[in-house]
């Protein structure tokens, strides 16, 4: 074999190893369950009297979802997150009750969890290890299921993450009348604002090489 023969089957070999090499980089995106270890949740609602709102929150959100990055992008997967109906409070005894009742209590007197779930989802990358994910899934109210959107920022520190985002959610769609009390009626839109934080909890795959 000639000298340049020689050459050329090492860089064909060379280009060869690199290119078979490239999908499992690609691919290697190990996916952690992250669960949220402190959440809250707070809502905020007008009413048909000037200056008179009802603002009301709840510390007991909870959930988990699986991480992964690709990228440069942060993969969400089966994300869940649920907040006790009994631990919303507006501050008054009596407005609680009235809301939970009219609210939140279904036709044969149960009072279920809100819950929110949602499939994949992926966030583009932002300065500073910040991504901001736009997730589509559905939210329950009472029994009730619709399709909803949420879009968060998300940021992360080692096994770490941190989230916060604000949206509305409309009572009617969830064939929800708007309750009223003294004569303060409650807007069908109600504003709710998210502020979580998790933590890695394990490693679940990696598609270039199993489990680890």
């Amino acid at each position: 074999m000639k000298v340049n023969q020689v050459f050329e089957s090492l860089i064909t070999a060379s280009i060869l190893l690199t290119v078979s090499s490239l999908p499992a980089m690609a691919k290697d995106t190990a996916a952690d369950r992250v669960d949220i270890e402190s959440g809250m949740a707070v809502f905020n609602a007008t009413t048909n009297v000037p200056g008179v709102e009802v603002k009301g929150k709840s510390g007991a959100l909870r959930g988990h979802v699986v991480v992964s990055h690709n990228d440069g992008r942060l993969v969400l997967d089966e994300i869940e997150a649920t907040v006790p109906v009994k631990s919303l409070s507006t501050g008054m005894g009596v407005r609680d009750e009235h809301m939970r009742k009219y609210i939140f209590t279904t036709a044969d007197g149960q009072v279920p969890d809100l819950r929110f779930t949602a499939g994949n989802s992926v966030c583009e990358a932002g300065g500073g290890a910040q991504f901001t994910c736009r997730i589509a899934g559905n939210l329950t109210i009472r029994g009730a299921s619709q399709p909803f959107i949420i879009s968060l920022t998300v940021k992360e520190q080692n096994a770490s993450f941190r989230a916060t985002g604000d949206t509305l959610v409309k009572l009617s769609s969830f064939g929800i009348t708007p309750p009223t009390q003294f004569g303060v009626k409650t807007a069908d839109d109600v504003k709710l604002h998210l502020e979580f934080t998790g933590k890695q909890k394990q490693m679940l795959t990696s598609e270039a090489g199993g489990a680890r």
